[in-house]
């Protein structure tokens, strides 16, 4: 009796050894996996739109105009840098109107345009008349607006170049260039000409000036 029940004592021991490997091996991968997690995080870098404009260098027209010369032309320029995602405006405008004046004493009419506030060619002045316009050009400057010249004309003779267009200067902002994106960072270039005659009569002598604003604002 003794042989039989050791017997059968070893058989369950052995069956219970195998039955808690079976159950240890089963469940050791749900503990490995059940040991790894994951987590996800979104790094966020945000740039500050700005625009820059340099300073545009004062302008004396030439030649001098007077009783043997009758036109004058001059420029000056800006160049514009922006890392707006839509570009930038570039707009001028006059301090005074009209533009361009000898104190109190005389003074130029602002560029009359065939159709208001379009440019047109410099196709000279009225009999008795004195006028001021400008035109602008570079790479940001329509062409289809301002006319595809590189240069204002010739300062020796003061006659502006007939690829350009002109109009008269206005106390609220024009726009004279723009882009719709970023510019390279040393900016983009715009010339402004100026122009002025005089048609059978005198300007009375003495400095005349303008005092010509220009605005760069991001898109």
């Amino acid at each position: 009796m003794k042989k039989i029940f050791v017997r059968k004592i070893f058989g369950l021991s052995l069956v219970l050894l195998l039955f808690i490997q079976m159950v240890y091996l089963m469940a050791e991968p749900a503990k490995i996996t059940a040991a790894t997690a994951a987590d996800d995080i979104i790094i966020t870098l945000n740039v500050t739109s700005g625009v820059t404009i340099s300073n545009g260098t004062d302008a004396t027209m030439s030649p001098n105009m007077g009783v043997t010369s009758d036109r004058s032309v001059g420029s000056s320029s800006w160049t514009v840098a922006t890392n707006s995602a839509t570009g930038y405006v570039l707009a001028v405008k006059s301090l005074t109107s009209p533009a361009l004046k000898n104190g109190t004493t005389d003074q130029f009419t602002d560029y009359t345009e065939a159709t208001p506030g379009t440019p047109v060619a410099w196709g000279g002045v009225p009999a008795g008349g004195k006028e001021f316009g400008y035109s602008a050009y570079g790479a940001d400057v329509l062409d289809a607006t301002w006319g595809t010249a590189d240069n204002c004309g010739n300062t020796g003779t003061g006659v502006t170049n007939v690829a350009q267009k002109y109009r008269g200067f206005s106390t609220s902002d024009v726009t004279i260039a723009s882009r719709a994106s970023v510019t390279p960072n040393v900016g983009v270039t715009s010339s402004i000409c100026f122009a002025a005659e005089q048609n059978a009569v005198y300007a009375s002598s003495g400095s005349y000036q303008a005092t010509i604003t220009a605005t760069a604002t991001a898109s």
